[in-house]
């Protein structure tokens, strides 16, 4: 098992790893809208969710992943009536590429509108026996 980190993230706030990768899988602790640059979390919720999936982003090619190896994502919204805003962000950044997902509503800690984690599938490099 291989902790993940990058700074082009948030660092995580509790006793947790941006993602961890086992074998030829990464796992991602929940990502959030915030810049890691400045630590701020944009007001606009469009803009949180852009930072979110981001963040993500950074986090899976830290490990060796992109966004159209994710398998699986768990999306959280605090206001599910900002679905809509939050479905047309994340299909910017997925593009064709459709993982499983699941989206809840439900109340987050620290004041976020927006949390997204992912399981993705790290590809093999050429010549290290993909089957």
């Amino acid at each position: 098992m291989q902790l993940i980190h990058t700074a082009s993230a948030p660092s995580p706030g509790g006793h947790y790893s941006q993602a961890v990768r086992d074998g030829d899988r990464v796992f991602t602790s929940g990502q959030v809208g915030v810049d890691p640059g400045t630590g701020l979390t944009p007001a606009d919720f469009r803009e949180e969710v852009r930072q979110c999936l981001t963040n993500l982003r950074e986090v899976l090619s830290a490990s060796g992943a992109e966004l159209t190896d994710v398998i699986r994502t768990m999306c959280l919204l605090t206001d599910i009536r900002d679905f809509g805003v939050f479905n047309e962000e994340y299909a910017l950044f997925f593009g064709d590429h459709r993982p499983a997902r699941s989206t809840f509503g439900i109340a987050l800690a620290g004041g976020f509108r927006v949390e997204i984690e992912a399981i993705a599938r790290i590809p093999h490099a050429a010549g290290e026996g993909a089957s």
